[in-house]
C-alpha cells in the first residue's frame, strides 16, 4: 500500500466518524449522561390526564387521527370519523409513548437533517384548556434504536426510542372499539324491540321493557311483568359482541339504495337501548353471503344518541329514523348472526313467565285439596321438619318429594299463555278447580294459591295464580305429582321400627302353607309347620329388609286398583311382623303392574295405600321353611 492510499482511507474514516458525531451522537459536553427519565416526568403529563390526542402523519397512506375523552371517561374517535374507541388501545398507546425515556438531548443548528422540520408523526396531547399541552414532533430514525424528536416549544431535540414509530402509527380500526355497541348494563333503564314481520303481511310487532327499580316490566304491547333474567341474559351477551368487519361509517349519509343493499332500509329487527345520558341503536340486516359451511354474518347498523330519548308508542313506530341519532356515530358493521338469535324476542320471550310468585324458603305450610277430597295438610316444625296430617295422626313427609314440590311451583313457568285478563275461567276448568295448592309463608295470613284446572290435548294444564289475571298452560309432570296428594309426599319409607322389638314373625307364599317363627331371648325358634330352632342368620335378614323397606312411589287414590288388578286378594307374599308392643304389620306383595320392575304392595291395615315396591327387594322377603331351618336338623 503507498502513501496516497493510505492517506485516502484515514481521510474517509475521519470523515465518517464526523459524521457520525455530527449527525447522531450528542456532544459530551452539552449532553446529559446522569438519570434519564421517561417522557411523563419531563413534560408533566400523566396519562389519566391526558383528554385529547392528535395526530398528524406525513405519509398519505395514514389518516390523521384525533381522539377525545368523553365526560364518562370513554375514549371516542373523532376524526377521520366518529366511533368508539377502545379504551384500553388508547391508554396502551398513551403509556407507550409517554413511558419513554430521554436517551440524549441535543442542542443543534437546524432541524432539517434530523427529519424534523417535516416530522414523520406529529402529537398533540391536551391535558386542559383549549391548548395542547404538549405537541411533540418525531423525525427520523437514528442509530441504536433510537428517533429523533422534539416538542414544538423547545428548541433542543432528544433522543428516544425508535419504537415510538411504531407505536404511533395507527390506523382508525387500530385504536376502535370493536363492541357492537357500548353502553353500561348496570344503567339501562329501556329496552325497545321492533321485528319486522319479513315476507307477511302482518304488521311489525313491538315490544317496550322499562326497569322500575330493580324490576324489569313490559309497558307495551300490554302491561306485565317482564322476565328480568332473560333481559339482563340480553344485555350481558350484548355486550360481548364484537364487530368483525367495519362496512362503512357516516352511516347517516348513505343513500336509501346503499341501506336496502345491506337489509337496512327496512330491517328486520330494531332495538333500541336507553341508559342514564345516551341511547343506543341497533339494526340488524340481512345476512352475509357466505359459502355453505362458513360462519354465518349480518349487517348491523348502530347509532348512538347522546341525550336519552323517551320510548312511547309513536315513537316505536319509528324507532329505526336516523334523525334521532345526528348527535352520536353511525356505523356498518358485519357481525356473527349470533346477534339476530339473541335480539329476535317476541313478547312471550321477554314476559315473565312464572306462573306464581311466592317465597318457598318461607313456606312453613301447604294445603293440597283434590276435588273438594279430604286435603293433603303439610306444615313444617321447628325442626324445619315437615309432616304430613293424616286422619290417624301425623307422619313424617318426603322431604325431597316437598322439596321438589316447593321449588317445581316456584320455578313453574308458562309454555303459552291463553287469556288476558280472563274471563272465562268455566272453558278451563278453573272456575271450579280441580286441585287447589295454597302456601302459607310464615309472617303471614293469607296464602298464595295456585288453581289448576282441565287438561289440554298436548299434555298441557290450564292453570293460573289465584290473584292474577293470566290463565297459562303448563306441562303436566309436576301436575300429575300434586295430583297425588299424600301418596306423593309422604315418607317412603314404610316400616320403622328398632330390630330388637320384632318377636314373632309369620311369612306366606301363595299357594304355600304359612311359616312363622318366635323369637326366645336371642335366638328364633319355628313354631309352625314344625317346632324346631331356626336359621337366625335368615330370620334377621327377613327382619332387617322388612325394617328397611323402602316405596318407591305410591299410587294415588283416582281411582284405586282394584284388588283383582294388584292381586292382594291371593298376594304373592305376605309378611306380618309382631313386636313387643303388640303392634301388628302385615306386608302384602301382589301382582306386577305394566311398569316393569315393580310389584304392587301395601301395609294390610291401610288398604288404600298401595305402593310400588322394587322387584330386587321380593327374592330377599321371600323365603321357605327349608332355607329358615338350621343345618343340623
Amino acid at each position: 500500500m503507498n502513501f496516497r492510499t493510505t492517506l485516502v482511507i484515514i481521510i474517509l474514516l475521519v470523515g465518517t466518524a464526523g459524521a457520525y458525531f455530527l449527525f447522531f451522537q450528542e456532544p459530551m459536553d452539552n449532553g446529559s449522561v446522569d438519570e434519564k427519565p421517561p417522557i411523563h416526568e419531563v413534560y408533566g403529563i400523566a396519562r389519566d390526564s391526558v383528554q385529547q390526542v392528535e395526530l398528524l402523519f406525513a405519509d398519505a397512506a395514514y389518516q390523521n387521527l384525533k381522539l377525545v375523552r368523553e365526560v364518562n371517561g370513554k375514549w371516542q374517535l373523532q376524526t377521520p370519523f366518529l366511533a368508539n374507541a377502545d379504551d384500553e388501545k388508547v391508554k396502551q398507546m398513551l403509556d407507550d409513548i409517554l413511558n419513554k425515556r430521554v436517551k440524549h438531548t441535543l442542542e443543534v443548528p437546524a432541524l432539517t437533517q434530523y427529519g424534523l422540520d417535516t416530522p414523520n408523526i406529529t402529537l398533540s396531547l391536551w391535558t386542559d384548556g383549549t391548548h395542547p399541552a404538549a405537541t411533540f414532533f418525531i423525525g427520523n430514525k437514528a442509530i441504536n434504536y433510537s428517533v429523533y424528536i422534539k416538542e414544538k416549544s423547545e428548541a433542543h431535540i432528544f433522543l428516544i426510542e425508535s419504537s415510538a414509530l411504531d407505536d404511533l402509527t395507527k390506523s382508525p380500526t387500530d385504536l376502535r372499539d370493536r363492541s357492537v355497541v357500548r353502553f353500561n348494563p348496570e344503567t339501562v333503564s329501556n329496552i325497545a324491540f321492533k321485528l319486522e314481520n319479513v315476507g307477511s303481511s302482518s304488521p311489525s310487532s313491538i315490544v317496550n321493557c322499562e326497569k322500575r327499580g330493580s324490576t324489569w316490566h313490559i309497558t307495551s304491547p300490554i302491561a306485565v311483568k317482564a322476565d328480568a333474567q332473560a333481559i339482563e341474559r340480553i344485555l350481558s351477551e350484548l355486550l360481548l359482541l364484537q364487530v368483525v368487519t367495519f362496512e362503512a361509517d357516516a352511516a347517516e349519509t348513505l343513500a336509501p339504495s346503499e341501506l336496502t343493499k345491506y337489509g337496512l332500509g327496512t330491517p328486520r329487527i330494531h332495538v333500541q337501548l336507553t341508559d342514564t345520558d345516551q341511547t343506543y341503536a341497533l339494526d340488524i340486516g340481512s345476512a352475509v353471503p357466505t359459502e355453505i359451511g362458513s360462519p354465518r354474518y349480518v349487517y348491523v347498523k348502530s347509532a348512538v344518541s347522546r341525550q336519552p330519548s323517551a320510548v312511547s308508542k309513536e315513537t316505536l313506530s319509528t324507532l329505526a329514523a336516523d334523525s334521532q341519532y345526528t348527535e352520536g356515530p353511525h356505523s356498518i358493521s358485519i357481525v356473527r348472526d349470533d346477534i339476530y338469535r339473541l335480539l329476535n324476542k317476541s313478547f312471550f320471550d321477554l314476559r315473565d313467565k312464572r306462573v306464581i310468585d311466592f317465597q318457598r324458603t318461607a313456606t312453613n305450610r301447604f294445603v293440597i285439596s283434590i276435588n273438594g277430597e279430604q286435603d293433603t295438610v303439610c306444615t313444617k316444625g321447628y325442626d324445619n321438619i315437615w309432616e304430613l296430617q293424616t286422619p290417624t295422626g301425623k307422619i313424617k313427609a318426603d322431604a325431597k318429594a316437598v322439596d321438589d314440590l316447593l321449588f317445581g311451583v316456584d320455578s313453574l313457568e308458562a309454555i303459552a299463555f291463553v287469556e288476558s285478563p280472563a274471563k272465562h275461567l268455566q272453558t278451563y276448568g278453573l272456575a271450579a278447580p280441580a286441585i287447589k295448592v295454597a302456601f302459607t309463608q310464615h309472617g303471614e295470613e293469607t296464602p298464595t294459591t295456585l288453581l289448576i284446572g282441565d287438561a289440554a290435548d298436548d299434555e298441557t294444564v290450564y292453570v293460573k295464580a289465584a290473584h292474577s289475571s293470566q290463565i297459562a298452560r303448563v306441562k303436566r309432570a309436576l301436575i300429575d305429582k300434586i295430583a297425588l296428594g299424600t301418596a306423593w309426599l309422604r315418607d317412603k319409607q314404610i316400616l320403622n321400627f328398632h330390630i330388637d322389638a320384632a318377636i314373632r314373625l309369620t311369612l306366606r307364599n301363595e299357594d304355600a302353607e304359612p311359616v312363622t317363627c318366635q323369637r326366645l331371648g336371642t335366638s328364633w325358634r319355628l313354631t309352625a309347620p314344625v317346632k324346631e330352632a331356626a336359621n337366625n342368620t335368615a330370620v334377621n335378614a327377613i327382619i332387617y329388609e322388612l325394617n328397611n323397606l323402602m316405596a318407591d312411589a305410591y299410587v294415588g287414590r283416582n281411582p284405586i286398583p282394584t284388588d283383582d288388578i294388584t292381586g292382594f286378594s291371593n298376594p304373592h307374599v305376605q309378611l306380618t311382623v309382631e313386636l313387643r308392643d303388640q303392634k301388628v304389620y302385615t306386608l302384602q306383595i301382589g301382582n306386577q303392574p305394566d311398569t316393569a320392575g315393580y310389584y304392587y304392595a301395601r301395609l294390610q291395615h291401610e288398604p288404600d295405600l298401595i305402593f310400588l315396591l322394587n322387584a330386587e327387594r321380593v327374592p330377599r322377603l321371600k323365603t321357605t321353611l327349608a332355607l329358615l331351618r338350621t343345618s343340623e336338623q
